[in-house]
């Protein structure tokens, strides 16, 4: 700092170097689309020289009041169905929540299904362009286990729900399965149950980067003998499973809720005395305790994700993409 230098420089200050408006060097500074590059360069290297920092506490007060407005009258978000057949909501409760949260912000929500037919990654992009959308949310994956487009992300403000791989990568919202994992054999733990059994998806366990299984070996009461009750199966009709469960004398088993439905289509809560805990319970389930993923909350944590980007005009592939993980809840 140069002598006579304002010690704590202000934005008025910074507007009167760059020979702008308060407003102007305002929205320079939030990155606003109105403002012209050269302008934006301008007030920031004025910034630079004056030393210029925004007060945190003033900018969250300014966003919270900004937030009590309602958002532009029409501005959507659109909803895209990545792999889901055409008008079939294979996620519906990540889907609900996205459409609450982007009400309580102001936004509308438009659905678009990639398998749509005549659908093309370049012509849904037209369309979200001729329609000035945006912001953007891509469904979780129900079939793949990654997610390309291959177009110009510059032009969006985008996030993914899940876990599934995605190039390039975007902010996301997904499922903790390590700690999932771990809720569960803390819960089973403490009911007394000590030979643990675990029969995972494959597909879904690596897609998940392999942290269920991570988690289950880490954590298992026996973790010198864990592995020996760990297996994984897509389809446990077509393998002894019975048999490998009394093999290893297992009390209880964790695994996925379709799994379960195949063990015991009757709906018993358990197999030859076994307890059966699941790792993804719906809401509305009453035949298992177990791991109730949060869909809702994670479709709202993904709206959250896309308006912050909207709010900062931040467009493409993030540098440093976000995770927000939740590990979901124990419901008995």
């Amino acid at each position: 700092m140069t002598t006579g230098q304002n010690p704590n420089p202000t934005l008025n200050d910074v507007a009167r170097l760059a020979g702008l408006s308060l407003s102007a060097a305002s929205y320079a500074l939030r990155g606003a689309r109105n403002i012209p590059p050269a302008t934006a360069e301008r007030v920031k290297a004025a910034a630079k020289t004056l030393g210029y920092r925004a007060n945190p506490r003033v900018t969250e007060l300014m966003t919270h009041i900004r937030r009590g407005q309602p958002v532009a009258r029409g501005e959507r978000i659109a909803f895209i169905w990545s792999d889901a057949p055409w008008k079939e909501r294979s996620f519906q409760p990540f889907f609900q929540g996205v459409q609450a949260r982007a009400a309580e912000l102001g936004y509308g929500i438009e659905e678009f299904w990639l398998e749509e037919p005549g659908m093309t990654p370049i012509r849904l992009a037209n369309i979200l362009r001729s329609r000035g959308i945006t912001g953007l949310i891509l469904s979780p994956l129900h079939y793949n286990s990654h997610f390309e487009l291959g177009w110009d992300w510059s032009l969006f403000s985008a996030a993914i729900l899940g876990n599934a791989a995605c190039t390039p990568e975007l902010h996301r919202a997904g499922h903790h399965h390590y700690l999932g994992m771990r809720m569960a054999l803390e819960k089973l733990m403490e009911q007394g149950y000590s030979r643990i059994a675990a029969l995972l998806d494959p597909a879904i366990n690596d897609r998940a980067k392999r942290a269920w299984s991570a988690s289950f070996l880490e954590h298992h009461p026996d973790r010198e003998r864990s592995r020996a009750y760990l297996r994984f199966d897509s389809d446990p009709r077509k393998t002894p499973l019975l048999a490998w469960l009394k093999k290893i004398r297992a009390d209880s088993l964790v695994c996925n809720s379709s799994t379960a439905h195949l063990l015991n289509p009757l709906g018993s809560s358990r197999t030859r005395g076994c307890r059966i805990v699941v790792l993804d319970r719906a809401p509305q389930e009453t035949l298992w305790s177990g791991i109730d993923q949060g869909e809702e909350i994670l479709g709202t944590q993904a709206v959250d994700l896309v308006a912050a980007q909207l709010t900062h005009n931040e467009r493409g592939a993030p540098l440093h993409p976000k995770m927000l993980l939740f590990p979901g809840q124990w419901v008995d």
